[in-house]
């Protein structure tokens, strides 16, 4: 089981590793505004999120079984710190190391994509600010003083629609 438990948590170490890859990959699409390619590398990221949510469900249910084993009455999460207790000294070594090497991986992936999100939310800004602009109408008054008529306000179209 143990063996099973290392190879799980490597595929999924692999797994964070090249959604890491991704999220540079659509820093630098943000960055250089291609919106197709973004397109093409969220795609890339969602099968890989759905793979290692099925890599997780596995890695639940085997550490559970593990927890059984060494007679642990554990109905929930198991900490890596407990899995590295009941481990034998070789295995424990190997899952501190890819513990060490989890926290670095996605300690990384969550400040990229945390700048991810802000130029997402800039861009979207600077989408609204150009939207307003173009669909921006001037009003003129809407009342006009007793006996006279309100002049017609002017007003600006997207479309040129002048023959």
């Amino acid at each position: 089981m143990w063996d099973k438990l290392i190879i799980l948590l490597n595929q999924t170490l692999e797994l964070y590793q090249a959604l890491l890859q991704l999220s540079r990959k659509k820093r630098d699409i943000l960055v250089e505004a291609k919106p197709q390619e973004l397109d093409l590398l969220t795609n890339q990221e969602e099968v890989l999120i759905i793979e290692a949510g099925k890599l997780e469900t596995k890695r639940l249910t085997l550490t559970r079984e593990i927890a059984t084993a060494v007679g642990s009455a554990t109905s929930g999460v198991v900490a890596w710190s407990a899995m590295i207790d009941w481990a034998d000294s070789d295995t424990a070594d190997k899952l501190k190391k890819l513990s060490e090497e989890f926290e670095q991986v996605t300690g990384e992936l969550a400040k990229i994509n945390e700048i991810n999100t802000k130029l997402i939310e800039q861009s979207l800004d600077f989408i609204k600010y150009n939207i307003n602009i173009l669909s921006q109408s001037v009003v003129g008054p809407t009342y006009a003083p007793k006996g006279q008529t309100a002049p017609p306000g002017s007003s600006r179209s997207i479309l040129d629609t002048r023959a």
